[in-house]
């Protein structure tokens, strides 16, 4: 072990030796492992591996029932299993034999078995021949064997299709997207094929040639002359090439598509705490413990579907407020659609203001700004131009001919006679895509719209394909956009977009993860994860609580609490809130790392800040006095809560502390239940009341803590 390393052994021997004196061992041991999955101890020159080598060379290894009992020795473990020479083979031996479930929750999480060449992988293959560790071992190899087939069909038709330039591919997408329109493809529903179709045009940007970038109107037009048109105008056996390349991505997107469902499969045995494995013939290798946590992710659905009617009428009653209800928007045709899309967007607008922490003007990395509500406004319109001039006419040829490619060689040929792409993929140049957008961003100040604003609004939606190969090139495993998330695909001097999907996006999950996943590292980040808090003071400030945003509590021995959040308090009740904020997450394996990362470390500051701010309200007096609390007993009144924009651990415990949606705040707050309903169904808001008798602190805590916003709903 060099320097570092010992470095790093000796703060958690340190961190050890102070905790055991207060706790027992497995509570000392994880205490040092909050320090170790929290990359401390810091530094410039320590890096992930010297803490591993630092925490693995440590003697509570050995300490059979301290790691039994430690809830966080899987998980940091998981964190080690990552370097192939981080943990010794004695001290690995030794928790094979003496913590066997905790080592393989480690490789579960760590996915250790998925690198076959890994030394570490093969030590403990060769060495561990209990029947509990064979059996293992032969369900880690069932569930990579699942893989291999498809493997080996992506390999071969990658090959076949290798000719093809990245324009060329989205064409040959386009009219496979066109098919599932149609109803002529899988059952899968749409989110899934785009996920398939996202692998397959991200694998392609790893080893695409520089050419491709290089797309010039005489290129672009060869290109779709060799590719689209045989298949939309000539007849159905006009193109042999054309169909065998069809034919070659069909099989292409299929195995892609059961590779990304049997990854599922993976991700349910290494994330789910439910999932159990066994080697019985004819009997399933993983199974789940219990049905509770598909009951739960059920619950989680609906719940997110009756939050989409709360903002839904939310933004009609701002939209009828605002006067707009009796106005045309657009032509009397559009009317309708683009009413809806106009609400969308102040749907979206309410929900990244309130919850998310946007304000009125969004910044890019330019240094420019737009407004906020544009931005949403013309993601929404851009859906209903899509639905209308290209998905309904699809629909309707396709009704008449029954053939997919007919139908929408005869979309096309309609867009020709009338000098407009109804092509089943759009392309233009950079500044007509502007004078689109910019009828979108017409507003009081500039009612011809803005140019300046237009062109911010594409850059936003926009992903330039070719600095995402060369960061894919550098960093294959980098979080990439999705395909919805940045809908505007940058190619040379051209945008391009897919009708297919635009039409069916969910706009509001592309703007938060636009903002969240894809730009986690924005300037602007910092300053509306403040806002967030302030909002949310603000509404605990009118409903009459007092509000202290940002506490510093005194420093507790060695241990800084760090700014406390927000800190509530209304007759004898006192609140204790972490507000976390993030991007929404579609993946077992990311709902697993939010539960693990973010409200694992929300949970430690908590305990932290609970024990501070107990002492702080006794001490304190400048505290107590602009809270208002007069109380002897702080640590008997006081509500700790994690305040998450997730929705998925909503109502849960995770570590001793309730998490609860932020939504759920505003709902309640707002005493908005009989909103979480259909627009037909408002009649009967009296009865929804949460609070028939008044508001209260006393019934508000209740409310959250019992869960009573979702009884008899979900």
């Amino acid at each position: 072990m060099n320097e570092k390393g010992n470095r790093c052994l000796q703060h958690y021997l340190s961190i050890y030796a102070v905790s055991q004196s207060l706790s027992s061992n497995a509570q000392a041991l994880d205490e040092c492992l909050h320090h170790f999955l929290d990359q401390r101890p810091s530094g410039k020159n320590l890096s992930a591996f010297d803490r591993a080598v630092g925490l693995t060379s440590a003697p509570f290894w050995w300490d059979v029932s301290a790691v039994q009992g430690a809830g966080l020795a899987s998980l940091a473990l998981s964190r080690v299993l990552h370097f192939d020479n981080a943990i010794s083979v004695e001290l690995l031996e030794h928790l094979a034999i003496h913590n066997p479930e905790p080592l393989r929750w480690a490789i579960r999480y760590s996915k250790l078995f998925e690198r076959p060449d890994s030394p570490l992988w093969a030590y403990l293959r060769a060495s561990l021949i209990s029947p509990d560790w064979q059996i293992f071992f032969g369900v880690c190899d069932r569930l990579l064997d699942q893989l291999k087939p498809f493997d080996e069909l992506i390999r071969q038709m990658e090959d076949q299709l290798k000719p093809l330039s990245l324009l060329e591919l989205f064409s040959y997408l386009s009219i496979l997207a066109y098919q599932e329109l149609a109803g002529e493809g899988t059952d899968i529903p749409a989110g899934k094929q785009w996920e398939a179709y996202n692998r397959i045009i991200l694998r392609k940007l790893q080893v695409c040639d520089e050419e491709h970038f290089h797309l010039s109107e005489v290129r672009l037009g060869e290109s779709l002359q060799r590719h689209l048109s045989p298949l939309l105008f000539a007849g159905p056996d006009a193109s042999a090439e054309c169909r065998s390349i069809l034919e070659a991505l069909v099989v292409l997107v299929e195995a892609t598509q059961e590779r990304i469902d049997y990854e599922g499969s993976i991700d349910w045995f290494c994330f789910d705490p439910e999932c159990r494995y066994q080697l019985r013939p004819g009997q399933p290798v993983i199974f789940n413990e219990s049905n509770e946590g598909a009951a739960q992710w059920k619950r989680t659905e609906r719940k997110s579907e009756l939050l989409w009617l709360y903002w839904m009428n939310r933004a009609v009653q701002e939209y009828v407020d605002s006067g707009m209800a009796d106005e045309t928007i657009g032509s009397v045709e559009y009317h309708e659609a683009n009413r809806v899309a106009f609400i969308k967007a102040i749907r979206s607008r309410l929900q990244l203001q309130q919850i998310y922490g946007l304000g009125e003007q969004l910044s890019l990395s330019d240094g420019a700004q737009v407004q906020l509500h544009h931005v949403l406004l013309a993601s929404e319109l851009t859906s209903v131009f899509f639905e209308q001039a290209f998905i309904q006419p699809f629909q309707r040829y396709f009704s008449e001919t029954g053939v997919v490619v007919h139908a929408l060689g005869q979309l096309a040929l309609d867009g020709l006679r009338t000098m407009e792409n109804r092509f089943p993929l759009t392309w233009s140049e950079a500044e007509e895509k502007v004078q689109r957008i910019k009828g979108w961003t017409v507003c009081t100040e500039y009612p011809n719209g803005d140019t300046e604003s237009a062109k911010s609004i594409l850059k936003f939606w926009t992903s330039d394909l070719k600095s995402l190969c060369q960061q894919l090139r550098q960093n294959p495993r980098m979080p990439a956009p999705r395909l919805y998330e940045l809908p505007f695909y940058k190619l040379g001097r051209y945008s391009f977009q897919f009708p297919w999907l635009v039409a069916q996006q969910n706009n509001l999950t592309a703007a938060i993860n636009n903002l969240r996943r894809v730009g986690a590292r924005r300037g602007d980040l910092q300053m509306e994860t403040r806002r967030v808090e302030q909002v949310l003071a603000e509404a605990f400030k009118r409903r009459g609580f007092s509000v202290e945003v940002g506490y510093t509590p005194p420093l507790m021995m060695e241990e800084d609490a760090g700014e406390v959040d927000l800190i509530c308090h209304q007759d004898g009740i006192l609140l204790l809130l972490e507000v976390k904020s993030g991007y929404l997450r579609s993946t077992r394996h990311e709902v697993w790392l939010h539960r693990t990362n973010t409200l694992r470390k929300a949970a430690l500051q908590l305990r932290r800040k609970r024990a501070a701010i107990v002492d702080a309200l006794m001490s304190d007096s400048g505290l107590r006095s602009r809270l208002g609390y007069d109380g002897q007993h702080p640590e008997a009144d006081l509500h700790a809560w994690v305040v998450d924009t997730s929705i998925e651990f909503d109502e849960q415990i995770v570590d001793g502390f309730k998490v609860v949606s932020r939504e759920v705040l505003e709902v309640v707050l707002r005493d908005e239940k009989a909103l979480l309903r259909p627009l037909d169904q408002l009649d009967s808001a009296e009865k929804d009341s949460l609070f028939p008798d008044g508001f209260s602190a006393v019934r508000f805590t209740h409310v959250i803590e019992s869960g009573e916003l979702w009884r008899s709903l979900c």
